[in-house]
């Protein structure tokens, strides 16, 4: 048997695998709240089609009038589609480290003979991965929200000052939500602004908790309305900016609240959710949920099982081992004119 150790050989199958692959986006503030939709298996390309209707009513009569296919003139037969895409990127995960420093902890599997993970229980193996996991959430949370393909040199996006860049360190592989969002809203082409335009209520910097209540209500007012009782519509925002709009809440002198308490996280009956990874003097109001009709999707994908995660020795004289995932992740907003966005980040001039 080679050295090169999958889980697959630990009693892993396929189905079980991706639940692994998933783990990583899983294991932040994004999913764990609820707001993407995730699309695994996706090898290069992944289409989110859209259709918008013209007019579809006419008059009762015996025969209904005909264009064979063609447009009429108030709209009969119109139809608009439109094409978003996911298309994942490469990027890896990798970790070496030395079995024999972890001795200890594992002395209740008992393992036989040399220390290798193929003689270890399966259970303490799904431990290190979580761990492995853990490290990287961090990333995967952010890199949603503030990735930028290319990096931040190519992002070309003014950021407020001291506050988070887009397209910082290795949040490089693929666009997030606020490059799709400032590309969208200024853009031509006909695919970067398919589905519509992203609705920008405000772009001020948010200094306390009274500009976070006026840029909410401001949000809300351009809120469609067709969507505005859509159970999955709320709010994201960032901690601070929810620290600040709570502590705004608390100090009226009709209170909503014990200063002892937290808020409702609501405003117009619709959720706030605070999550880490949206960046400073932003706040998203859209549907979001971890189904379909989610406005988020991210789409991610492995090569094969047997590839997915390898455990191998670094090399045949040494102790080291090393943990090596493969990986390629993309997310993309679906309607973009069904999304209201404040956020001080805008696109250099």
């Amino acid at each position: 048997m080679a050295d090169t150790v999958s889980f697959l050989q630990n009693g892993y199958n396929g189905e079980v695998l991706e639940d692994l692959l998933t783990y990583t986006a899983q294991g932040n503030d994004t999913y764990r709240e609820g707001l993407i939709h995730i699309k695994s298996g996706i090898q290069h390309k992944y289409t989110l089609p859209a259709i918008k209707l013209g007019e579809i009513i006419q008059d009762n009569v015996p025969t209904p009038t005909s264009n064979h296919g063609a447009k009429g003139p108030n709209g009969e037969n119109e139809y608009q589609f439109t094409e978003r895409y996911l298309i994942p990127q490469d990027f890896m995960v990798y970790l070496e480290f030395n079995p024999r420093d972890y001795e200890k902890y594992w002395k209740f599997a008992q393992p036989d003979g040399n220390l290798v993970f193929r003689e270890l229980d399966p259970k303490v193996q799904a431990t290190m991965l979580r761990l492995l996991m853990d490290k990287k959430n961090e990333y995967i949370g952010n890199a949603i929200w503030t990735s930028a393909r290319g990096g931040e040199a190519v992002a070309g996006i003014t950021t407020p000052v001291d506050c988070i860049k887009i397209g910082r360190g290795k949040e490089k592989y693929f666009d997030g939500f606020i490059k799709r969002v400032i590309d969208n809203v200024n853009a031509t082409d006909a695919e970067t602004i398919a589905g519509g335009q992203v609705i920008i209520s405000g772009n001020t910097e948010l200094a306390d908790g009274e500009a976070v209540e006026q840029a909410l209500y401001s949000m809300w007012k351009k809120c469609p309305k067709q969507i505005r009782k859509k159970s999955g519509l709320s709010f994201i925002i960032g901690w601070d900016l929810w620290d600040a709009y709570d502590q705004y809440v608390s100090d009226k002198q009709v209170k909503y609240s014990e200063n002892t308490e937290v808020n409702k996280y609501r405003f117009k009956g619709k959720k706030i959710i605070p999550i880490v990874g949206i960046p400073e003097h932003s706040i998203v109001l859209g549907e979001f949920t971890t189904g379909m009709e989610s406005n988020l999707w991210m789409g991610v994908d492995f090569a094969n099982d047997t590839d997915v995660l390898k455990i191998d020795r670094l090399q045949s004289n040494s102790e080291l081992f090393f943990f090596q995932m493969r990986m390629k992740m993309d997310i993309n907003i679906v309607r973009p004119a069904e999304i209201v966005v404040h956020t001080a980040y805008r696109i250099t001039p």
